[in-house]
């Protein structure tokens, strides 16, 4: 009776495990990692808040010869998948040009690079069925704004002006976070631009534009560009 008892308690296990090794029918295949690519690490304050996706900055010290990093990666992290390229031209952590992101649920994330004056570039990546479905380029289009005034109200009159302006974050020290927000479909900007950020001589344009960004349709919905005067600096 005991070697009865015995025989069904092993067959009990050993289809127990053999159980245990086969996939279930919606697994891919892929499983999760412990540890990002090699020469690779997470931005911990850029992890979505489920915890599943966030942006890679690759490590100082992995340039090529030409001094060019590998690109920053939007991923999911648990199975492992990138989802994109954020940053041809990589940008590790603790350098001149940062790269932040800011999430509105798990489903979208604004990315932006901020220099030393304030943001240079802002896109906003939609993910859905764990792949981006739309990279939504609010810089670009915010640029168009300001550069038809720089260039029909400025550029016209001081033509010998260097044809470029900077965006400076008046939130200096929230790295740009500042300078806009998001609010439930929408996104909130609030910027503003100057040729002369440093105060040198010459004329001197300024702007800014404050606008909503609608999520859904990755168009402006309202948008209020207010042109300030042109002066001219004098000569320190």
């Amino acid at each position: 009776m005991n070697w009865r008892i015995a025989f069904v308690a092993l067959f009990l296990v050993c289809n127990s495990a053999i159980r245990a090794q086969e996939p279930s029918p919606g697994d891919t295949g892929v499983q999760p990692i412990a540890e990002v690519p090699k020469g690779y690490e997470i931005g911990e304050d850029t992890i979505s808040p489920d915890g599943r996706f966030a942006i890679l900055y690759p490590l100082q010290g992995t340039e090529d010869k030409n001094d060019k990093y590998p690109p920053n990666l939007l991923v999911r992290l648990k199975p492992y998948s990138v989802l994109a390229t954020v940053e041809k031209d990589g940008l590790p952590r603790n350098v001149t040009t940062e790269l932040n992101a800011q999430w509105n649920g798990n489903s979208k994330v604004a990315v932006w690079e901020y220099r030393r004056w304030g943001i240079v570039d802002l896109s906003v990546y939609e993910i859905e069925n764990d792949t981006v479905k739309r990279v939504q380029p609010v810089w670009r289009e915010a640029l168009k704004i300001f550069q038809r005034d720089f260039k029909g109200r400025f550029l016209k009159k001081y033509s010998k002006e260097y044809d470029s302006f900077v965006i400076v974050s008046e939130h200096g020290d929230q790295r740009g976070r500042g300078d806009f927000q998001f609010k439930g479909r929408q996104l909130i900007l609030d910027l503003s631009a100057d040729n002369k950020p440093n105060l040198a001589a010459g004329p001197h344009w300024t702007a800014e534009l404050h606008a909503i960004w609608n999520l859904d349709t990755a168009k402006f919905d309202k948008v209020s560009f207010r042109p300030g005067k042109i002066e001219v600096n004098p000569q320190l």
